[in-house]
C-alpha cells in the first residue's frame, strides 16, 4: 500500500466519498488518523448508503471502542443480514478499544455480506501489525492528515462554496485564526455564520467580529502583517491591546502564530536559497502555494527581513515564550513580555 502524504487527504476523501455515494460499498473499512472530521464524514456517508432506514433496526448494529470489546464486534459481524442484502456493523471511537489488532482474525474469513466500519478518532493503528497489513488487501483504509495552517484560509472559502455561499479573503484569515486548523470547529462557525449572515450576501471581517467574537483590528493575523509591513504603531497598539485581555488573547497563542509565520518566512528565503537565487521573491511565495492577500504579508516581510534576521525572530520568539512559562519573566506581564519581544523584532 502507497505512503498517504498529507497533500493526499482531500482528494482521497473526495474519490472515496464518490464511490460510497455511487453505492460502491467495500465489506470493511479502516478509517483513521489525526483529522477526525473526515473520518466522520466518511463513516456518516457509508452509513447512509450502506442500508436503507427502513433496515436499521435489525441491520445495524453500533459499537463504541472504551464501552465494547474484540470478541462483541467479530460475533456482530460474523452474524448474517436479517431479510436484507447486508448488514452494517460500525465501531466508533475505536482507540479506546482494547487490542484492536486482534480483530485480523476476522480480517482473514470476512464476511461478505456484513459491512465493518473501524473508526479511530484522532488515531492510527500500528502499521507494523498484521491486522493493518491485512486490512488494506481486503477493504479500504484511510488515514487523514490535518490540514496545514496555511491551507486553512483556502479551505474554509472552498467549504462555503460548497454550502452555497461565499466568505471574503479577510474574513476567512480571521476564522482561521479563530479556530486554526480544527476542521469540526471550522464547520461549526461555518454553520452559526451562514445562519445569521443571509443569502446570497458573502460572509465578511465585520461578520466574524460580530457572530464569532474576535476582532478585526486586534488578532494575530494583524499583528504579523504590522511586523512584515514594519507598521511599528499598528504592532504596538495591538500588543498593548492584547495585554489588556491576556484570557481572550494569551501570549502562548500569539507566540505560536508569530512562529507559524516567521518560520514560513524562513521557508521563503529556503525556496530562494535551493533555486540558486534564480527565484524571486514572489515566486518563492507562490511555490509554497502563498499568494492572493492572504500571501501579501508573507511577501512583504521576506522582503523586508533577510534570512539571519529572520532566524533571530525565531530565536526571540522561543526565547518570550520560554520566559512566559518559567520564573524568567520576573514581574514582567504578559503584555510587557510581547511588547518588549516586538521592539526586539522591529
Amino acid at each position: 500500500m502507497a505512503k498517504q502524504t498529507k497533500q493526499d487527504t482531500i482528494a482521497l476523501f473526495n474519490d472515496l466519498a464518490g464511490k460510497i455515494g455511487k453505492g460502491q460499498i467495500a465489506p470493511f473499512y479502516l478509517l483513521m488518523g489525526e483529522e477526525p472530521y473526515w473520518v466522520e464524514r466518511l463513516c456518516s456517508a457509508i452509513m447512509g448508503k450502506a442500508i436503507s432506514d427502513e433496515q436499521r433496526d435489525f441491520n445495524q448494529t453500533i459499537f463504541y471502542g472504551a464501552d465494547s470489546n474484540v470478541d462483541q464486534i467479530i460475533s456482530a459481524s460474523q452474524r448474517y443480514p436479517m431479510m436484507a442484502e447486508r448488514q452494517l456493523v460500525v465501531v466508533r471511537e475505536a482507540q479506546a478499544l482494547r487490542r484492536i489488532e486482534d480483530l485480523q482474525p476476522y480480517l482473514e474469513h470476512i464476511v461478505d455480506t456484513t459491512v465493518l466500519v473501524v473508526c479511530l478518532s484522532g488515531k492510527s493503528v500500528d502499521k507494523r501489525t498484521a491486522f493493518y497489513k491485512k486490512a488494506g488487501t481486503v477493504g479500504v483504509v484511510f488515514e487523514s492528515s490535518k490540514l496545514a495552517q496555511e491551507a486553512v484560509p483556502a479551505w474554509i472559502e472552498s467549504y462555503f462554496q460548497s454550502q452555497g455561499r461565499k466568505i471574503d479573503m479577510p474574513a476567512a484569515m480571521l476564522l482561521a485564526e479563530f479556530a486554526g486548523n480544527d476542521l469540526r470547529k471550522l464547520v461549526i462557525e461555518a454553520e452559526k455564520l451562514s445562519k445569521a449572515v443571509a443569502a446570497p450576501a458573502a460572509v465578511t471581517a465585520a461578520d466574524i467580529e460580530t457572530y464569532v467574537g474576535i476582532s478585526r483590528e486586534f488578532n494575530t493575523t494583524e499583528l504579523s502583517s504590522a511586523l512584515a509591513f514594519r507598521d511599528a504603531a499598528k504592532a504596538f497598539r495591538i500588543a498593548y491591546y492584547f495585554g489588556l485581555s491576556p484570557k481572550q488573547y494569551p501570549i502562548q497563542m500569539t507566540l505560536a502564530f508569530l512562529h507559524f509565520f516567521f518560520a514560513k518566512v524562513e521557508q521563503i528565503h529556503a525556496t530562494i536559497y535551493a533555486s540558486g537565487g534564480r527565484m524571486s521573491v514572489r515566486q518563492a511565495c507562490e511555490s509554497l502555494r502563498l499568494f492572493g492577500k492572504y500571501g501579501e504579508p508573507f511577501l512583504a516581510a521576506a522582503s523586508r527581513y533577510p534570512l539571519p534576521k529572520v532566524m533571530q525572530i525565531i530565536g526571540l520568539i522561543r526565547d518570550c515564550d520560554y520566559a512566559s512559562k518559567s520564573n524568567a519573566r520576573g514581574e514582567a506581564t504578559d503584555g510587557e513580555l510581547l511588547v518588549e519581544l516586538l521592539g526586539k523584532i522591529l
